[in-house]
């Protein structure tokens, strides 16, 4: 009888233990979400806020140099379609011509 109690109480024990871990387990998601949204309301360092700042405007810059590149030569392409375009109007100007002549 005794080694009967022994082993109920053990087995209560036990079964307190996995229900402590499983209310831990059904909080967990909670407290995560909560620690992430700490972490995301809190200002950091002085410091990294000047260090974050400087690396977005160098970001900014070099988009704006990418940004100017790309139109430079998209300018340049359709200035090299402009003069194809104006030589072969005088081309076909200077045929009608002399075949008027002709």
């Amino acid at each position: 009888m005794l080694q009967e109690e022994l082993e109920l109480k053990h087995c209560e024990q036990e079964a307190l233990r996995l229900a402590k871990e499983l209310e831990e387990a059904r909080e967990l998601p909670k407290r995560i979400a909560r620690e992430k949204l700490d972490r995301d309301n809190t200002m950091p360092p002085l410091e990294r806020v000047s260090e974050i700042s400087r690396l977005k405007r160098h970001e900014q810059e070099m988009a704006t140099r990418a940004a100017t590149r790309n139109l430079l030569k998209t300018q340049t392409r359709s200035l090299l379609l402009l003069l194809t375009l104006i030589a072969a109007v005088a081309a076909l100007i200077a045929w009608g011509l002399r075949l008027m002549n002709g």
